[in-house]
């Protein structure tokens, strides 16, 4: 009987190109076999993968004849591509099937079913011997599957692409000029290849605020460039964005050619007062959200998770070649960041030629008003190393809303613990609610349970799969400014009760507080707790000066305090925002600061530049300001320095100092109590100010 060597292998031609031609007088008696098949995986640069023809003669002269290859490196790269590699790596899996690929083999050469009882196995750096020596005479494929490899790059992020001579397709017994190979090796070859991705501001021309004093970005790398690979390791610049102010960012992500990954995850977590708009598109692919991906959002960020539909469609796709993936959306800074705190928001891309064991976030209502999520590592997974240890995890309780949707109610970060509990509490017993986690670079299993008010998740941490990629993040801040006001005195005396609104650079627009969306603003009533306050300090102001020093007083200034904590907290989740309105005089909800017992105002959320305030009303038996008194927001300003014109502000702790505002005199002003807290007058909006310390006044006598 008559064999060729590799007579029937279409793609292995591709590599060596091995045709009937040179085997066709080859014969082998009966009962001669090819008693292995030693498959040896190569790895090669892309310029030699691509410069690798077709022939049976390697790139130094060499034939190849079914047995092993002297010199691997020789035999696959020219001599002048001195930078060329060719090696042969671990990890590599391979299972053999029947001629059309629609069974397979076990060692014994019979047929099943069932790809766990196969000759299959991984290659070492030899290869992997597989015993031929019970298959029958016929055309056999050995299949690469990339799934059940576990090869990775010394990066831990490239992994394999690419491949040639896949399947491979091999008759047996194996047969050259020289007669039957009995120990045969076969050199399927790939590619290693990792996605690109990079992160920044997707700002237009000309809308993006660097913040001066912080690091600056690389070059070709600043606020308005928006996603370039190039740029994935760079600094980013630092913007400043006032409170509530939409902030654009992009992602995009490059699929290498060929690739054909089974898990696609981008997690986006941003820190604490940074918070998402949950507006996220992805283009690059018809993708269909629900079908191709799902996103599972929070105020803190989305993971958005690649399903097989959509893996399918990129693996199609990146068949013609490199795939290009945008994400775009956007957040905002809320009344949680203090001034000159720098927010970031960073986005892990998880890929991998293995599935994902990713699920849905279960259902679930309340047990006594409680649900406790238990937290902890799979017990089958590697080694946790210290790595693992820093990392954020942010557990997000949802509460669904009627339309389906779902709507943040509380939440709990945590940094590594190998096992905990967290309980939330005074929940609604017929609601329903989930509990969304985010940990970038991590799998989230939710665990199913049966039992009302409990949430059980498990981390898996698959070692064997490439590194997440990770670019560098893009930074947003804030600022603010204090102010004290006082007399003209050379030993100033603070005046309090002055009122002043805020103006930009042009003082033609005047600064308007509101709240981000009608929602919060009907959730949370600040107007409500405004008016307690109000009421606070209205009672302790009736009280006589030396009422004010006794029991009484104590009494009214604590209940002030009360009411300043709960008007603080409100304001805080009212994720309120600044707007500008232009106008000759000013708008009936703008803000207005007033200063307190102690001369001392402030205003915070703003963006770095240059204001001014504008006087309403002095201080009973002062002068009012003629004009306007300008400030300038900056890094560092919100505390400042001791200097000309600043003064102590005053509060308890660190020293601070304010911009000194004066007044004055006209006549003696009355005595008598006065108010004792710094607050905003601006409507329903109440709340134009970041949340003021009433404690930090408990020096008022």
């Amino acid at each position: 009987m008559k064999h060729k060597i590799l007579s029937f292998l279409t793609a292995f031609a591709m590599v060596f190109g091995i045709v009937a031609a040179p085997f066709v007088n080859a014969s082998a008696a009966d009962d001669e076999k090819t008693e292995t098949v030693t498959v040896h995986k190569i790895l090669m640069d892309k310029t030699s993968f691509n410069a690798f023809d077709v022939g049976t003669t390697g790139k130094d002269g060499t034939k190849y004849d079914g047995n092993k290859i002297a010199n691997v490196k020789d035999f696959f790269v020219a001599k002048e591509n001195t930078k060329g590699t060719a090696t042969e790596i671990e990890g590599a899996y391979f299972v053999v099937k029947n001629a059309d690929g629609t069974k397979f083999i076990k060692e014994d050469g019979t047929e099943t079913d069932k790809e766990e009882e196969a000759l299959k196995g991984k290659t070492t750096k030899d290869g992997l011997v597989l015993n031929t020596s019970n298959l029958k005479k016929g055309t056999y494929k050995i299949y690469e599957d990339q799934s059940k490899s576990s090869y990775k790059n010394a990066d831990g992020q490239s992994i394999l692409a690419d491949a040639k001579a896949v399947p491979i397709e091999i008759a047996l017994p194996l047969v050259n000029d020289n007669g039957v190979v009995k120990n045969a090796h076969v050199y399927p070859k790939n590619t290693e290849d990792k996605p690109l991705i990079d992160k920044n501001f997707k700002y237009e021309q000309g809308k993006s605020k660097v913040a001066e004093g912080y690091k600056a970005a690389d070059e070709g790398a600043g606020a308005e460039v928006g996603a370039k690979y190039e740029n994935s390791d760079k600094t980013k610049a630092t913007v400043t964005s006032e409170l509530g102010k939409k902030i654009p960012f992009e992602v995009k992500t490059k699929i290498p050619a060929k690739a054909k990954y089974k898990k696609l995850v981008w997690d986006d977590q941003m820190e604490k007062g940074l918070v998402y708009n949950k507006d996220l598109t992805i283009s690059g692919l018809n993708l269909e959200k629900g079908t191709d991906y799902k996103v599972y959002e929070t105020n803190r960020g989305f993971r958005l998770v690649m399903q097989d539909s959509g893996l399918k469609k990129v693996e199609e796709a990146a068949e013609k070649g490199e795939v290009e993936l945008t994400l775009t959306y956007s957040a905002h800074l809320d009344g949680t960041v203090k001034p000159d705190q720098v927010k970031e928001n960073n986005v892990t891309f998880d890929y991998s030629n293995k599935p994902g064991d990713e699920n849905e976030p279960p259902e679930t209502k309340p047990a006594d008003q409680k649900i406790k999520v238990s937290k902890t590592w799979a017990a089958d997974g590697p080694e946790i190393t210290e790595a693992d240890r820093h990392v954020k995890a942010v557990f997000t309780l949802q509460e669904k809303q009627n339309d389906g949707s779902w709507k943040d109610v509380a939440e709990y970060e945590s940094n590594y613990k190998e096992n905990f509990e967290h309980e939330f509490t005074g929940l609604d017993n017929a609601k329903t609610y989930r509990v969304v986690e985010s940990v970038s670079g991590y799998e989230p299993q939710y665990q199913k349970t049966t039992e009302d008010g409990k949430v059980v998740i498990v981390d898996k941490i698959d070692n064997d799969n490439p590194k997440t990629l990770k670019p560098t993040t893009p930074k947003v801040v804030n600022g603010g400014r204090r102010f004290v006001k006082t007399d003209s005195e050379d030993t100033p005396n603070r005046l309090a009760g002055a009122e002043f609104y805020v103006k930009d650079s042009t003082g033609k627009k005047y600064l308007v507080a509101k709240s981000s969306t009608k929602a919060d603003a009907e959730s949370i009533d600040v107007s409500e707790k405004k008016t307690a306050l109000d009421n606070a300090v209205k009672a302790y102001n009736e009280l006589s000066a030396e009422q004010q020093k006794g029991e009484a007083g104590k009494e009214k200034k604590a209940a002030i305090d009360k009411a300043q904590k709960e008007y603080n907290e409100a304001f805080v989740k009212a994720a309120q925002a600044y707007e500008w309105k232009e106008a000759t005089t000013a708008p009936t909800d703008a803000v207005v600061l007033v200063s307190d017992s102690e001369g001392r105002l402030e205003i915070t959320g703003l963006e770095y530049g240059d204001y001014k305030l504008e006087e309403k009303q002095a201080p009973k038996g002062f002068a009012k300001l003629n004009g306007t008194v300008d400030f300038k927001v900056e890094k560092g300003s919100y505390d400042s320095k001791q200097a000309k014109g600043e003064l102590d502000y005053k509060q308890e702790g660190t020293q601070v100092f304010g911009k000194q505002i004066k007044n004055k005199l006209v006549s003696i002003p009355q005595t008598g109590g006065i108010g004792s807290i710094i607050f905003v007058v601006a409507g329903l909006m109440i709340m134009g100010l970041a949340a003021y310390k009433m404690k930090a006044n408990k020096e008022q006598a």
